[in-house]
């Protein structure tokens, strides 16, 4: 028995015989942890094992084609997410911060699934996930439970009862008798995650895995973990009861699509119409509103962005975006001065993306700026105009290549009037005071 040390880098999990400072990789300083990995086979000096037989290689003609098979379930969006279901013999990894959801989302996953399930929980006793799973309320449920940390232990159980799909809750909390290091080191983890899949692709079986999230909100452990598996999803908060489930790594599908849902008191919701998921609290029109639509995935939803101008009473003026880029903000606050001549330096600006929504893209710019105009000149929007473009440093109006896509989304709610002009002065003047604009 032999023990090889190597040094793992915290951020980027490259290894390294030796110590430095520095990672040679991602170049992030002091970040190489020492582990000691214990060798039944290991053989000095390195080479090919003469007693080791060479595995046999293909031309591309002689493979034969097959055919993906994938277990569905009853939650469209969410299948969609996936690719078009569950594909048998893969390995997922779902992740998100502490309490937005992951735990409720795999049970109601696995109780719309009719094969057999084994849900291993790590984190939680068998009384607490019983108690989330009553909530959802299961009919006729094959869902199989197992309240182990044992990675060992685990894949025997699985080869004694067979499941079809199997849900580790969550892989930080797993431990592998076979390393000496605790549950959740790099070690751990990596060699974990490398075990699951090998296993996933040998017997066919589907794992989904959980991970657990960092302060930065990536997931915990060696970034290989995000390599190793086929795919990655992210569950984040958009609201109080809403949670958006996007793909950032996905063999089987798009990572274009994306889930809108609803925490309930019995469970997690696929949102039925989800372009007006985020105006359902929407009071009244009133000056400092615009309605933009914004594009998640392949789906255009429309959001509120309010807007509050008001004299500063301080040398220094207030500058404050929520749902909205800071530095997003300040460009358009210098085009509006410099492009339309609407100066706010002397106020305090305020604005914000409504029922919580995270606007991550260019095309809001146009409906910032209006809101921002519109609350300074107290003039409201009228209530049929749906705004959206990005602006340029130049003050033109950029409009996206999808825009067709956002119309029909804004017109199947009743907004049926579009900015047309290719500025932004032009903009303020098509929509304010509505006076035509060359197009």
């Amino acid at each position: 028995m032999s023990k090889e040390t190597y040094y793992v880098c915290s951020q980027c999990g490259s290894e390294t015989l030796k110590w430095m400072g520095q990672c040679s990789v991602c170049k992030a300083w002091n970040t190489l942890k020492e582990f000691k990995v214990e060798h039944s086979n290991y053989k000095e000096g390195g080479g090919v094992s003469r007693t080791e037989k060479p595995a046999p290689v293909y031309r591309l003609g002689e493979i034969k084609s097959a055919t993906l098979s994938r277990i569905e379930f009853a939650l469209p969006a969410v299948s969609n997410v996936l690719g078009g279901g569950l594909a048998r013999g893969s390995l997922l990894l779902f992740g998100g911060n502490p309490g937005v959801g992951k735990s409720t989302l795999l049970l109601t996953i696995a109780h719309c699934i009719k094969e057999p399930i084994l849900y291993v929980t790590a984190e939680e006793s068998l009384e607490q996930i019983k108690d989330r799973s009553l909530r959802i309320k299961p009919a006729g449920s094959s869902v199989m439970y197992l309240a182990q940390t044992n990675f060992a232990t685990i894949l025997a159980t699985v080869e004694k009862v067979k499941p079809k799909v199997v849900v580790i809750d969550s892989i930080q909390t797993i431990f592998d008798p076979s390393f000496s290091s605790s549950a959740g080191s790099l070690v751990q983890v990596r060699e974990i995650a490398l075990g699951l899949q090998k296993y996933a692709k040998a017997s066919g079986i589907s794992f989904i895995i959980v991970g657990h999230v960092t302060k930065e909100g990536n997931i915990a452990g060696p970034k290989i973990l995000e390599h190793i598996v086929d795919g990655v999803f992210y569950m984040e908060v958009e609201s109080d009861d809403l949670r958006l489930l996007r793909s950032a790594k996905n063999r089987f599908g798009s990572t274009q699509e994306v889930a809108l849902l609803k925490m309930e008191k019995d469970g997690i919701k696929e949102v039925q119409h989800p372009e007006k998921a985020f105006l359902e609290q929407r009071q009244k029109n009133l000056p400092g509103s615009a309605i933009t639509a914004v594009i998640e995935g392949t789906r255009a939803l429309l959001v509120e962005v309010q807007a509050l101008v008001v004299p500063t009473i301080f040398g220094y003026p207030r500058r404050s975006a929520v749902g909205i880029h800071s530095q997003r903000l300040e460009l358009i606050l210098a085009v509006l001065e410099k492009r339309a001549k609407v100066s706010l330096r002397n106020f305090d600006v305020f604005i914000k993306a409504t029922a919580g929504f995270v606007a991550r893209e260019a095309s809001v710019d146009l409906a910032i700026a209006l809101a921002l105009v519109s609350a300074h000149r107290d003039k409201t929007v009228d209530a049929n105009w749906c705004i959206f473009g990005e602006v340029g440093l130049l003050g033109e109006v950029i409009l996206p290549s999808d825009a067709q896509l956002r119309k029909k989304a804004a017109t199947s709610l009743g907004y049926n009037r579009f900015v047309k002009s290719k500025n932004i002065d032009g903009a303020i003047k098509e929509v304010l005071f509505s006076t035509k604009t060359n197009s």
